[in-house]
C-alpha cells in the first residue's frame, strides 16, 4: 500500500491528508451559534467561505511537498499524543519493574501531567502552581480542622 500523501497546511499549522483537510474544510464551514455574554444572547459564528478552503486544499495537493514548521504548542500536542498512545506499554513496564497495577496507573499519571505541565507557555505554568498551592492550603486546612475536631471529642 502506497504512503498516505501529506501536505503542511499554514491555515492550521499541522501536516494534514486530504482527507484530514477535506474533514477541515466541512466542519469549519458549518454554522454554530454561541453565547455572547455581552447581550446575553446565542449568535451565529461566521463562518469559512468553502469555496475558498475547497480551493486552498486542492492548491496544497497540486503542489510537491514541502516541509513545514510545526508550532511549540503543535509539537508538544503531538508529544502528548505519542506518550498516551504507549500508554499500555508505560504500564506494563511499570508492573513489569515490580509496581502493583494501580501505582503503575498512578505513575503513569504523574509522568502525564508532568508533561502537559512542561508544554504550558510560563505564564499558565504560575497559574497552575498557584492553583495546586491553594488546593494544598485548603487541603491543609481541612486536615486541621479534622484534627481539632478529633482532639475536642477526646
Amino acid at each position: 500500500m502506497a504512503e498516505e500523501e501529506v501536505r503542511y497546511w499554514d491555515r492550521v499549522g499541522m501536516y494534514v491528508t486530504r482527507e484530514t483537510a477535506q474533514e477541515f474544510v466541512t466542519r469549519s464551514t458549518q454554522s454554530g451559534r454561541v453565547l455572547d455574554e455581552d447581550i446575553e444572547e446565542f449568535v451565529s459564528v461566521g463562518v469559512s467561505d468553502a469555496y475558498q478552503l475547497q480551493k486552498e486544499v486542492d492548491t496544497l495537493f497540486s503542489e510537491p511537498f514541502s516541509e513545514g514548521v510545526l508550532s511549540e504548542s503543535n509539537r508538544a500536542i503531538i508529544s502528548l499524543m505519542d506518550f498516551e498512545s504507549k500508554r499500555k506499554e508505560y504500564i506494563k513496564g511499570k508492573k513489569s519493574a515490580g509496581l502493583t497495577l494501580s501505582e503503575a496507573k498512578a505513575e503513569y499519571k504523574v509522568e502525564l501531567s508532568a508533561l502537559v505541565f512542561d508544554s504550558l507557555p510560563e505564564d499558565r505554568q504560575e497559574i497552575v502552581l498557584e492553583y495546586r498551592e491553594r488546593l494544598e492550603r485548603e487541603e491543609a486546612e481541612r486536615e486541621s480542622a479534622k484534627d481539632s475536631e478529633h482532639d475536642e471529642e477526646e
